[in-house]
């Protein structure tokens, strides 16, 4: 099938996206100051769809060469959005550096640069939503945010990203059918009530916004018809005649075809995030609300397979062109401009029967064809429903390199959702969000990863009455002086007390964040939401069928479980050193105490399939979860997840030496993954020991990264071995796994060399990005990873 795909074209679309430079995009952001001008008076939602109304109705609208699916959520091919009303001061704080930053820059023209200072600045200056967060997050929270403890709210993470939404909707009913939802909700509405005022004003919004997406796709209709007038070559007439004629149609009204389908999808797509910028607005699961379309034109003649795959070619390179803004910290350590646009194949449908279907293999293909950063790719694979052939092709995907896709086990997913309050019937239809989450399409109202924590200061506050080694100052619980504890339980209580402290700061926190996220409202992204519609309630209310209290993620999991084991084993087991001997030495980061390092660094460890290991990691974590569950926020039980992305190298940077033998500031184990070089008996002990983590409950998502060695590759039964490593990952209960299959070498020669290693895919975390463009600290972190050269089942 590929050869007789257009590869051409695509490469030609590739490569463009590769070589143009990412600048700042502040169209949007200059045409929505101006529409909250023109709106003032009006409620804040409607100055919302108002503004988003006249972004479709005003914004630049361009069909590029070879293009097959159009649409761009800003006016540069490649552009970083600035969302102002959520926060307008990261680009304020970095306006004359953002061009030539070292980690992500974004090029900032004069005239853009203009309009931020004469216009954009002045008016959003303390209205956003940031500046309300700085000015009401309560003092424990800050403090342990400052020291490094807690990482919240980044300054660059805004709307409503880590969602996905109900693009099925869209694509089968038009906003044609969901302007006929709004009018009937509204008429059965009557102002003399309480309360339906509000819900009117609303509705009102929601109509601005339809159609505004209308418009837009008209804008792109009348391009097209324009560029097709101009155009001399025959065949790309066609095509542009043919782009016209399908946005005239979508999103506006049903699709009727595959190819409509697409359109209407990437069109409502790119809305969502001209709406409000944000990493994680998720495709979900493509093959199966795609998949009516392709079947249909299939029978009829309309289409063939090739013709159809490059269309889903040509799609995978749009999903590369927007560039996520982040400001400069945040990009140092989550470099390549990741989106997390996650799309999923297989797994069960809504009767818990095998969904994988022709459409599935295709997508896959469309990650081998293109090979770009984004989309995210994941699939769901049921031990019992799906087929052989579909796990076949995923192991021989993997075994490309390109950190795609990450694989998720469908009966652990489905718990989760299950976790969540989901029924079983609708837990079914689960997808993976953002890096490894959970979500429902257009039913589910959750920020997956409201903020993560610091396992590794758990034990150093344990150790240290609560007191940052590195500030010196008093951050966590006041536990006592390590030096009275009489037996392991005393230690163990006071790493529990400091696990406790944490997450209530984390939940007074989140707390504060949900009444100003009030103010957030997504008028365009609640289209899709049916819940939204009839109950006339935005998203950011709780709209939604389904509200989950957000998503508390830890990192340093292994550094946790490694500490906490090496002072029960040292201290109070063995008696092989006292625990005076051991705060001295990790003090002076085992300075003059390299005999103490080696008992830490010699004490079984995480990953290895010991039997007492394995059993303090289950009492840890079922702690962990007990605890957050206890929790409640507004919107419903608060969730467990661990999905660092790159977070555990900053991390690790705040954090002194520890008992696992583990040096000062230096990156903490990265999601549940065992600390780099520790996991010496193999990946079927690494596998066995993340088993013991209660994946089900950590319903936000676990995430495990391993390293294959390319030699593995060369293995007569690679293939074979590796679907049967995948089928007893999955027996075990572990949610999610994902493999970087590159030789050590070779990083280091990219490291060294970049310019000869400008297409390097790597798996970072939860996302995949060119080695070359991550910063130093997140490039070691890999190159670190214990690199597997077989499989042991």
């Amino acid at each position: 099938m590929k050869d007789k795909v257009n590869m051409n074209r695509i490469m030609r679309l590739k490569n463009r996206v590769l070589n143009t430079r990412p600048e700042m995009d502040l169209e949007n952001a200059l045409i929505l100051t101006r529409g909250f001008r023109e709106s003032e008076g009006e409620p804040l939602v409607v100055q919302k769809a108002y503004a988003f109304r006249k972004q479709c109705l005003e914004k630049t609208v361009k069909i590029w060469d070879d293009e097959l699916i159009v649409g761009n959520s800003g006016s540069k091919q490649r552009g970083g959005l600035l969302c102002p009303d959520t926060c307008w001061s990261v680009l304020d704080d970095e306006l004359d550096t953002i061009s030539t930053r070292k980690y992500d820059p974004f090029y900032l023209r004069d005239e853009d640069r203009e309009h931020f200072v004469d216009e954009i600045r002045p008016y959003w200056k303390g209205r956003s939503t940031y500046e309300k967060w700085l000015c009401q997050i309560p003092e424990d929270t800050r403090i342990l945010r400052d020291c490094g403890v807690l990482y919240i709210n980044r300054k660059a993470v805004r709307g409503w990203g880590e969602t996905t939404a109900g693009y099925e909707m869209i694509i089968k009913e038009g906003i044609e059918g969901i302007k006929r939802r709004i009018e009937e909700t509204r008429a059965a509405l009557d102002i003399t009530k309480p309360g339906h005022y509000e819900k009117m004003v609303y509705l009102r919004a929601l109509s601005l916004s339809a159609d505004g997406v209308i418009q837009l796709a008209r804008r792109y209709s009348a391009e097209a018809s324009r560029m097709a007038e101009n155009e001399t070559v025959k065949t790309r007439k066609e095509e542009l005649l043919s782009i016209a004629e399908i946005c005239r149609r979508v999103p506006e009204k049903p699709a009727e075809t595959f190819r409509e389908a697409l359109q209407s999808f990437y069109i409502y797509h790119t809305c969502i995030f001209m709406e409000q910028n944000a990493a994680s607005y998720n495709p979900g699961r493509m093959d199966q609300y795609l998949y009516p379309f392709y079947k249909a034109d299939l029978e009829a003649g309309r289409i063939t397979p090739q013709e159809a795959q490059e269309l889903l070619d040509c799609l995978w390179v749009k999903f590369s062109e927007p560039c996520l803004f982040q400001d400069e910290k945040t990009a140092q350590y989550s470099a390549g401009y990741p989106m997390f646009q996650n799309i999923c194949v297989g797994g069960v449908d809504e009767n818990g029967m095998d969904a994988v279907n022709e459409l599935s293999y295709m997508i896959l293909q469309a990650t081998m064809d293109v090979q770009l950063y984004q989309p995210s790719l994941s699939v769901r694979y049921h031990m019992v429903r799906n087929p052989n052939a579909f796990l076949k092709k995923v192991a021989e995907l993997i075994k490309l390199g390109t950190g795609f896709p990450a694989f998720h086990c469908d009966e652990v997913g489905i718990q989760m959702l299950m976790n969540k309050g989901i029924p079983l019937k609708e837990a079914y239809n689960w997808n993976p969000c953002g890096c490894v989450e959970t979500n429902l399409a257009g039913k589910m109202h959750c920020y997956t990863s409201y903020a993560d924590y610091n396992l590794g200061s758990v034990v150093e506050f344990a150790l240290n009455d609560g007191r940052s080694r590195k500030y010196g100052i008093p951050a966590g619980a006041r536990t006592g002086n390590p030096c009275d504890f009489k037996s392991f339980e005393d230690f163990f209580k006071a790493v529990k007390e400091q696990i406790t402290y944490i997450i209530r700061a984390m939940v007074a926190g989140n707390h504060v964040n949900d009444d100003i996220c009030l103010e957030r409202v997504c008028p365009a992204l609640s289209l899709s939401f049916e819940d939204c519609i009839t109950k006339a309630k935005d998203y950011a209310w709780g709209g939604p069928k389904y509200n989950v209290g957000n998503g508390l993620d830890a990192i340093g999991v292994a550094d946790l479980i490694n500490s906490v084991y090496a002072v029960k084993y040292l201290v109070y087991d063995k008696r092989m050193l006292s625990m005076e001997k051991l705060l001295e030495a990790l003090e002076h980061n085992f300075t003059g105490f390299e005999e103490i390092e080696k008992l830490c660094l010699e004490c079984p460890k995480y990953g290895n399939d010991d039997e007492d290991v394995n059993q303090l990691t289950a009492e840890l974590f079922s702690f962990i979860a007990d605890l957050i569950e206890s929790f409640d926020s507004k919107y419903g039980h608060m969730t467990a997840g661990i999905l660092p992305v790159s977070g555990n190298t900053p991390f690790g940077l705040e954090v002194g030496a520890l008992p696992s033998g583990r040096k000062a500031y230096v990156p903490l184990a990265d999601g549940v993954s065992p600390n780099a070089g520790t996991d010496i008996e193999g990946m079927g002990a690494v596998m066995k020991s993340v088993s013991f983590i209660p994946h089900g409950r950590f319903s936000q998502g676990t995430l495990l990264n391993l390293k294959l060695d390319p030699a593995f590759n060369q293995s007569e039964n690679s293939t074979q071995s590796l679907m049967a490593f995948l089928k007893s990952m999955c027996s075990l209960g572990v949610f999610h796994v994902q493999f970087n299959v590159i030789d050590r070498d070779i990083l280091i020669d990219a490291q060294k060399n970049p310019e000869k290693h400008k297409g390097l895919l790597i798996r970072v975390a939860g996302y995949t990005a060119y080695f070359v463009e991550l910063g130093k600290e997140v490039q070691d972190d890999i190159i670190s990873r214990t690199a597997h050269a077989g499989v042991n089942v």
